[in-house]
C-alpha cells in the first residue's frame, strides 16, 4: 500500500517476502500466518511495530496486521494519520470493549482497532467479511 508507506501489497504472491517470514499458529482456517521477521519494516506512519503478520490464502497475500503496544493516544493520532493518508474519514465501530475505526477506500479497508493492551491496523480487500475481523481480533 503506497499511500499508507509499507512494503506489503494484498493480491501479492508469498515469494515476494519468503525469506523475511516465520510461520505462526493459522489465524483463520484454510489460511497460512507468518510474522514478519525482516528489516525493511518496523515502522508504520513512524510508529515502532511490535508486530507484523502475513495472512496468506493460496499463497496470496489477503490481510495485513501491524501490531502496537496500546500508548497513551497513539490510537487518535495513528487514525488521524491513515485518515490524511488515504483521504477518507472513518466509520467508528464500537463492539465489546473495542474501538475500532474503519477506513474504505475504492479497493482496500483499513482497522485501526485499539483494545486494552494493543493498537492494530488490519489491511484487507474492500468487503472484506467483518466477521474475519472480529474472528482476527479473539485469537
Amino acid at each position: 500500500m503506497k499511500k499508507l508507506d509499507i512494503p506489503f501489497i494484498l493480491g501479492k504472491h508469498y515469494e515476494l517476502w519468503e525469506f523475511d517470514l516465520e510461520v505462526v499458529q493459522d489465524s483463520i482456517q484454510g489460511c497460512e500466518s507468518y510474522i514478519y521477521i525482516g528489516k525493511r519494516f518496523n515502522k508504520f506512519l513512524n510508529y515502532p511495530t511490535d508486530r507484523t503478520e502475513l495472512i496468506f490464502s493460496f499463497d496470496i497475500l489477503e490481510i495485513i496486521i501491524i501490531t502496537f503496544q496500546n500508548r497513551y493516544s497513539m490510537y487518535e493520532e495513528l487514525c488521524n494519520l491513515i485518515s490524511e493518508k488515504l483521504k477518507c474519514s472513518p466509520e467508528v465501530v464500537l463492539k465489546d470493549n473495542l474501538l475500532m475505526s474503519r477506513f474504505t477506500t475504492k479497493t482496500n479497508e483499513v482497522w485501526c482497532v485499539k483494545n486494552n493492551s494493543n493498537i492494530f491496523v488490519i489491511i484487507v480487500k474492500a468487503s472484506y467479511p467483518e466477521d474475519v475481523i472480529y474472528k482476527l481480533l479473539e485469537y
